[in-house]
């Protein structure tokens, strides 16, 4: 990768706009190059594919009750053709997860073997894990999914309970233990397994001694914040600072461009493109895949004119992003600083 502290020609910002990352290290590298710099990239470096919007938890963190938008399956001719594009294009990372379980769609184990077969090099899936299948958890060991996140809260059934609106504790740990058994019985290290805990009212204490009992039992704990969700998460009646983990600027008056829109796109189950992880409705829509392609749309109009707002913070009010204070989440970093007490972004 180009160093970005030399002066750049011409020719090497055009490089980087067009830049394919092969490995992790490269993808990594060209997310923080992308929104530092704001190139307009060729293509998103990471594609959303969403195989429902429709979930069986109410979590009290999460505003899906709050979702305006029809509750649907993906259909294949959306699916697939979102697949092909990703690897046609060089998509380095497609993640098979948005506002819904994904495995309630019943699809979703071979959409994620399609995407391996075709050669993505990065196939993840975010999952409460309480609806799959015996069989379909050991094809996620053999289909190649790279990674599994599994949304998890708590340290016992009751708390679990409370914080996610179903009593699937035992489930949940059940099927995890399933996907260690097929995990040995095939020898692989895949998929890299992460827990990821949202953090709601959780003292420091109580977080530790999650990851005191979870550490050595699973790949990785991931630990976010609070998101805000456009001013619709109910949390935020019961919590008053939603950025509990301090990682998150969410300055209003000297907001800066939304790191999203310079590295991802969401497929909806309607087809809907969106390039953003917060839009649960997809009011931001820069088209539908049925009729473009996901590098057309990255490279259209309605996202050209998405950035410019961003870039000169003039975001018309009827926008879904005038009222957003999310902008500075970009995904998960381990290594992200914590905010200055003076940054004045709580």
């Amino acid at each position: 990768m180009k160093n970005i502290n030399n002066v750049l020609a011409a020719y090497e910002f055009r490089d980087l706009a067009g830049f394919v990352p092969k490995t992790r290290e490269e993808y990594q590298n060209i997310n923080q190059i992308a929104y530092n710099l704001k190139l307009n990239t060729h293509l998103p470096t990471t594609v959303h594919i969403e195989p429902t919007n429709k979930c069986n938890q109410t979590c009290v963190m999460c505003v899906h009750p709050d979702m305006q938008r029809d509750v649907t399956f993906v259909d294949d001719d959306i699916a697939l053709k979102a697949i092909d594009e990703c690897a046609r294009f060089g998509i380095y990372s497609v993640h098979f997860f948005f506002f819904g379980e994904p495995f309630m769609n019943r699809k979703t184990i071979d959409y994620i073997a399609l995407a391996k077969e075709k050669g993505i090099p990065m196939v993840s899936v975010t999952t409460n894990f309480t609806t799959i299948k015996d069989a379909e958890i050991e094809k996620l060991v053999t289909s190649g999914l790279n990674s599994i996140h599994i949304s998890f809260e708590g340290l016992d059934r009751e708390t679990y309970k409370n914080i996610r609106g179903t009593d699937s504790y035992n489930r949940v740990l059940r099927n995890m233990e399933r996907l260690h058994e097929y995990k040995r019985k095939h020898g692989s290290e895949s998929p890299w397994i992460s827990l990821t805990y949202v953090r709601t009212e959780e003292t420091d204490e109580q977080i530790q001694a999650f990851r005191d009992v979870w550490e050595d039992k699973v790949n990785s704990i991931h630990v976010s914040p609070q998101f805000d969700y456009i001013g619709r998460a109910p949390i935020r009646k019961t919590q008053g600072d939603p950025n509990s983990e301090s990682i998150l600027d969410r300055n209003t008056e000297e907001r800066l461009p939304c790191r999203q829109l310079w590295l991802r796109l969401v497929v909806l189950s309607n087809g809907e493109l969106v390039p953003c992880s917060q839009n649960i409705d997809g009011e931001l829509s820069i088209g539908n895949i049925r009729d473009v392609t996901i590098a057309e749309a990255w490279q259209g109009d309605k996202m050209l004119e998405l950035r410019a707002q961003h870039l000169t913070n003039r975001i018309p009010k009827s926008c879904v992003c005038d009222q957003c204070i999310d902008w500075d989440w970009s995904g998960r970093f381990d290594s992200r600083p914590k905010l200055k007490e003076t940054s004045g972004g709580k």
